[in-house]
């Protein structure tokens, strides 16, 4: 563990988790009042609105909580490690991570107007990506080595766009290689920390 020097401005640590807990807790509040009821066109039955447009919007905020739990699973390992008062490096990576998440909420709902578009899923992975980036970079000052999970995950977010055309919405799923692909490299690689 790297030493955390606090000369220059430091952050209660206890205080500064709390405030990242609370801003993730409102990312996702935010995400699921974005699902409206379906509403049905004319000809189209209720059952059919909720399938083709509700269905798809609850299954996209699945995935996104999901994500956004395992973020903060990490968050929380990292925020063990650091002192009592959190310098000024950490704080800064750590507002960036906080930033993209409460961008993520805008991304979900951009995605969801269009999902097989590149330009959607490119923001929405993007966000995701640069989430994961900010906390490896967080990780990296805390643990003092980049954990290699961060990057997998960077890789496995942005692996969504060119699939955008050929699955539509269904592309989040390729997010699901995340944890297997972290499993398989620490397998192989046991004496390298894979998780930020």
């Amino acid at each position: 563990m790297p030493d955390m020097k606090t000369n220059g401005p430091s952050f209660n640590t206890a205080r500064l988790e709390t405030f990242s807990d609370a801003v993730m807790a409102v990312a996702i509040t935010l995400m699921v009042l974005r699902i409206d009821p379906p509403q049905t066109s004319p000809g189209q039955s209720l059952g059919q609105a909720f399938v083709q447009v509700t269905l798809p919007a609850i299954i996209y905020f699945l995935i996104t909580f999901a994500v956004i739990v395992i973020f903060w699973t990490h968050h929380h390992d990292l925020f063990i490690r650091l002192p009592e008062f959190t310098p000024i490096r950490p704080f800064l990576l750590n507002m960036g991570f906080l930033a993209m998440i409460c961008l993520v909420p805008f991304g979900l709902e951009f995605f969801s107007t269009q999902s097989s578009s590149y330009v959607t899923v490119s923001v929405y992975a993007g966000l995701m990506a640069l989430a994961a980036f900010f906390l490896g970079s967080l990780a990296w000052q805390v643990t003092g080595h980049w954990p290699a999970g961060a990057i997998i995950s960077i890789i496995v977010f942005l692996l969504a766009i060119p699939f955008a055309a050929l699955l539509g919405g269904w592309c989040l799923l390729v997010w699901g290689i995340n944890h297997p692909v972290q499993r398989i490299w620490n397998a192989r690689h046991p004496d390298v920390d894979a998780s930020p």
